[in-house]
């Protein structure tokens, strides 16, 4: 009995690790690539295969966030996609492309990994600017071109800064004589270096290692502990695992703790840290109860 305990105990576990691993979710897109002067067809066909995976991605990021990025910023997050999405999709397929006046139109499904693409939207900031801007200073050496100056505030606008002066952060950018970028991100004990041809490489390269920092001393705060029982089977469990990973918007870091035979049936908890309190509530209650399931909502106790 205790070793086809142990077998039934091993079997979940290598099922619930095949069900996590591969957090990839398919979405199709058409979209319309004008065909610029001297272009060939296929460059047109890699830009417009760029600009599908760019809504995809961006599509898939505004599910995730707990509120929408504005119009401006949205936008911004786009066109930073077209040349800096690929390592946020896991696969592709195209369903269909024809040359008509003026360009090509495509459709494709793409599909998107929603773990890189979180851990993205955290490293860029978007994560914690959503709802407060960050304050920071940004600074420009006087002789930067217009095109230059309007790329670094687009940056900014994307990141979620506010300038405000002498204040730590503190962003630097320089331009060397060979035409690349050098940026430098200081705060209170740290100081970053970067450098690349590509400004946004050089901005998120820095920025990436500010929130990052940030995001590791918020989660030493305290969690929380989502207790729910009343299914039939572990299978439910595992089944309400992978649901709970895709609330991106009202909790992070979810990982399942513990899971045990009831009275009521089988029971299991959670770990998490809870990003929006009043969504969590609204999506668990519209999806537990129907299915005769009964949840707590604790703080872990340290």
């Amino acid at each position: 009995m205790k070793m086809r305990k142990f077998s039934i105990f091993l079997f979940l576990s290598v099922l619930f690790l095949l069900v996590a691993i591969n957090p990839v979710l398919a979405a199709k897109v058409t979209v319309f690539t004008p065909l610029k002067e001297d272009m060939s067809a296929m460059e047109l066909r890699k830009q417009a295969l760029s600009e599908g995976f760019a809504q995809a991605i961006m599509e898939e990021a505004q599910r995730m966030l707990s509120s929408k990025l504005g119009a401006e910023r949205a936008e911004l997050f786009r066109q930073y996609l077209v040349n800096h999405g690929r390592p946020y999709v896991q696969g592709y397929k195209i369903l269909s492309s024809k040359v008509v006046e003026g360009g090509l139109d495509m459709s494709l499904d793409v599909r998107v990994n929603r773990r890189s693409l979180r851990d993205g939207l955290k490293h860029m900031g978007i994560v914690s600017t959503l709802e407060t801007s960050q304050p920071a200073s940004v600074i420009w050496p006087s002789s930067i071109k217009e095109e230059d100056l309007l790329r670094l505030q687009g940056l900014m606008l994307l990141t979620g800064l506010e300038s405000a002066g002498d204040v730590f952060p503190a962003f630097t950018l320089e331009k060397t004589a060979e035409g690349t970028y050098k940026g430098h991100l200081v705060v209170e004990d740290r100081e970053w270096v970067s450098i690349n041809k590509d400004m946004a490489v050089v901005w998120f390269d820095l920025w990436s290692k500010y929130f990052s920092r940030t995001q590791k001393t918020a989660a030493k705060g305290p969690s929380e502990l989502l207790t729910i029982s009343g299914w039939f089977s572990p299978d439910g469990v595992l089944e309400f695992d992978r649901v709970l990973k895709k609330w991106d918007g009202a909790v992070q870091n979810v990982k399942l703790v513990d899971m045990d035979m009831q009275a009521s049936g089988v029971g299991a908890t959670w770990g998490m840290s809870v990003t929006d309190h009043e969504r969590l509530n609204m999506l668990l209650t519209s999806f537990l109860p129907q299915r005769g399931l009964s949840f707590h909502l604790h703080q872990e106790d340290k």
